[in-house]
């Protein structure tokens, strides 16, 4: 809970900062088909986490993650459904 004036106003700049970043980030990643802020956070998360469960295997991400398969597995929680 932030309570003191430094702690809101950091608050209040680093959410415009990253409402900003999303926004020039968004024209990017127009091939993942990606319609809104929430879709994006979705897939961002959901890559982190496979990602994270991957590694926790032993087996190395990266050479596991070949195609995109898996993510669109894990994006299952997103607002705006990929095209088929």
């Amino acid at each position: 809970m932030n309570v003191n004036e430094i702690q809101v106003s950091n608050a209040a700049n680093f959410s415009l900062f990253m409402v900003t970043f999303s926004r020039l980030l968004l024209p990017q990643l127009q091939d993942m088909n990606i319609e809104s802020m929430l879709d994006l956070k979705t897939v961002f998360r959901a890559r982190k986490y496979t990602r994270r469960i991957i590694n926790s295997l032993g087996i190395n991400a990266e050479e596991f993650l070949i195609d995109n398969r898996i993510f669109e597995a894990a994006e299952i929680s997103r607002i705006h459904a990929r095209a088929a």
